[in-house]
């Protein structure tokens, strides 16, 4: 089917829309319940509230934060990953003559991100949706914007009146004569820029659907976006305004999940007016995949229409890919919706919110003891007595014995073991480990080799997930923009790429497929990760050495300067081209003399015993390196030897503390029963 074709009516296009959305997976309709409610819970455990684990009346209402701990830890890793590096997503040459122009298209493609649009916020939603929610979604398009200025101007002679009609539009243009007879002109100049750019944007998990028999968007039949603007932004996007007019507010359908997401009751407050341009309404883009008996092709239709499709907002259009970018971060083969870290913790939180309850409600009735109380041996004052729990208010009653304490059972297990014993099931679990954070692993693990094994193993876990991202919804992301701008370029451009302004024409670049992702250790191994460069260095500085000079064969001066920069890179520093200068931008220097060339011989004689020195001062430093290794792992385990025994006499110390406080509010109770049997109160 042509969707182009006139004789296709709005009717047919809308009733195709319709059904594909009914049957998508995503919008919360009959088919999803179970992806909606996991989301519903995700977005409360998130927020520390949990209506499925409600507390008993007059008992502790504590709530652990596990989902929200084990986000927060991992995605500050991931972040620095995508956005702290340099040239994180890079376009792959296809040859030797195509290098230059991938690294300026992949500068161009990071700036349009990163600097034209707010591309670290944007990859932030999108992670936090994808660990909380299943899967993360960017949306990217091309918006038409041309920025109009109008100029007065007065008086001016024929010439001038030439120039601005080179410069612009001239408009309201009036004929008059001056003092000597001479015509002047005044005019309104009217300048067009073009201010069109790519603009990428996170969307809402819940505000895409895509069809159930799909594994990516890339190859979907069908995916649809909801949105919810302004009816003016669409009467200034060109639409009729008998379409806007049409148009419904947002339903509340998605209530639930709306209230699951705010923090400040955003959801209570209604967006924009009730009626007129500023009323909100809701419109939903379809992106569907239909054959053409025609051209003998599959074709992808972007259609946008009304929330319950019954109005065409605007007319098919024929677009290359659809225009979203995604990622989970555990798929599950073979289907578009994966696993998310609250899926995995959502158990563990519950377990450990019932567990601290139970110890601090056990901690509660050790401090407040319950009593019972004889009625026949006590007097009118002895509830209201007791009702008053302050310290220093005598308990009146006719005999000592008329308030006995009631032995409670005590916790027949250790609440602090099973917190520990759960929190560390949830680590294995997701992968997220506190250790990677910067806490002593001795404390939390019972070897110093068992403390390393696990966190590298979850430095494993973090760039399994961030590889994932990097080869699906980073790729997508990098792939479509710069498919954007070499559709819809119409003109050169100029920009500043790595503190210089350059020509950019994105008529002559070519269809790319392939992208380089460089996947960094985050955060959590910034450290390690530099630790290495500087070995590397320093390897590199011997092996010039021993060559006697960066002229190769070994090591040559754009060697040392590729890893130089990604040292500093790694380090943190922006702008790297203000510390160093590519080797190849330098003016070739003219052919050594003989002289240099026999003192180049002569180095060449004594480069092989250079060598031999390096690589034993090379086994000598690793030597060096294993015994401090030795050493510091004997150190961790003192360490977590004296931590262990530090924490086994706070717990007794807790523990006599409590005991002693106990046998005090017992000895201070009989002592008050003895002086009321002796001093009975007076009628």
């Amino acid at each position: 089917m042509n969707l182009s074709d006139d004789s296709v009516s709005d009717d047919e296009i809308v009733k195709l829309v319709a059904g594909e959305m009914q049957r998508g997976v995503g919008f919360g309709f009959s088919n999803d319940a179970d992806l909606r409610s996991d989301r519903e819970r995700a977005l409360n455990y998130f927020k520390g509230e949990m209506p499925d684990v409600p507390s008993l009346p007059n008992r502790s209402t504590a709530v652990t934060s596990d989902v929200a701990d084990a986000i927060y830890s991992i995605l500050p890793d991931l972040m620095e990953i995508f956005t702290g590096g340099d040239d994180v997503a890079a376009f792959t040459p296809r040859g030797p003559e195509d290098e230059e122009a991938a690294q300026q298209e992949t500068d161009y493609v990071n700036f349009v991100v990163f600097q034209q649009n707010d591309g670290f916020m944007t990859l932030h939603r999108m992670i936090q949706d994808a660990l909380l929610e299943k899967v993360g979604v960017v949306t990217f398009w091309w918006e038409k914007n041309f920025e109009i200025t109008e100029e007065e101007f007065e008086d001016k002679s024929e010439a001038e009146l030439g120039l601005a009609m080179q410069a612009g539009e001239v408009t309201d243009l009036v004929i008059a004569q001056d003092a000597f007879g001479a015509p002047t002109y005044s005019f309104s100049l009217r300048n067009t820029k073009n201010r069109s750019a790519p603009k990428i944007q996170a969307c809402a998990p819940e505000d895409f659907t895509i069809a159930a028999d799909a594994i990516s968007p890339a190859s979907a039949t069908y995916c649809a976006m909801r949105s919810r603007p302004r009816a003016q932004d669409l009467l200034n996007d060109g639409v009729d305004d008998d379409i806007v007019e049409k148009l419904a507010a947002p339903s509340d359908k998605d209530e639930s999940l709306r209230l699951a997401r705010d923090t400040a009751g955003e959801s209570q407050h209604q967006a924009g007016s009730d009626d007129g341009n500023l009323r909100s309404v809701e419109i939903v883009a379809h992106f569907l995949r239909l054959y053409d008996e025609d051209a003998k092709a599959v074709k992808l239709w972007r259609i946008v229409t009304n929330a319950d499709c019954t109005v065409l907002v605007e007319r098919p259009e024929q677009i290359s890919s659809p225009r979203f970018a995604t990622v989970t971060p555990y798929p599950v083969s073979h289907r578009f919706y994966g696993r998310s870290v609250a899926d995995l913790l959502l158990e563990f939180q519950r377990i450990n919110t019932a567990l601290t309850r139970t110890l601090l409600d056990s901690g509660y009735f050790a401090l407040n003891q319950r009593l019972v109380v004889a009625m026949g041996e006590a007097n009118d004052y002895t509830i209201s007595d007791l009702l008053r729990n302050e310290p220093g208010v005598p308990i009146r009653a006719k005999t000592v014995s008329a308030v006995q304490p009631l032995a409670s059972g005590a916790l027949s297990f250790d609440a602090y073991s099973a917190l520990e014993y759960f929190a560390t099931r949830a680590e294995q679990r997701t992968g997220v480990v506190r250790n990677a954070q910067g806490l002593n692993p001795d404390t939390l693990h019972d070897t110093a080799q068992g403390a390393l094994a696990l966190m590298t193993a979850a430095q494993k876990r973090v760039r399994m997930i961030a590889r994932i991202f990097a080869e699906t919804g980073i790729k997508d992301l990098f792939l479509g923009v710069h498919a954007l701008i070499r559709e819809h370029a119409t003109a050169p451009l100029k920009a500043r790429l790595r503190n210089q302004w350059v020509d950019i024409d994105p008529s002559s670049w070519g269809e790319r497929f392939d992208m380089a992702i460089e996947i960094g250790l985050g955060a959590s191994g910034r450290a390690q990760d530099v630790a290495a460069l500087g070995q590397a260095l320093q390897l590199e500085s011997q092996i010039v050495q021993a060559q006697g000079g960066a002229s190769g064969p070994i090591v040559t001066p754009k060697n040392a300067y590729n890893l130089a920069r990604k040292f500093y890179a790694r380090l943190g520093l922006k702008n790297v081209e203000q510390y160093l200068s590519d080797p190849g931008d330098a003016i070739p220097q003219a052919a050594p003399s003989p002289d240099v060339q026999i003192a180049q011989m002569q180095i060449e004689a004594q480069r092989q015993m250079f060598t031999l020195q390096a690589a034993a001062d090379a086994q000598a430093a690793q030597a060096k390196a294993q015994r401090e290794q030795a050493q510091a792992e004997r150190d961790l385990v003192l360490a977590r030897e004296k931590m262990m025994l530090d924490a086994q006499l706070k717990r007794e110390e807790i523990a006599a503390e409590l005991q002693a406080k106990r046998e005090q509010f017992a000895a201070e109770l009989g002592l008050k029963r003895e002086q009321m049997v002796t001093s009975p109160p007076s009628p």
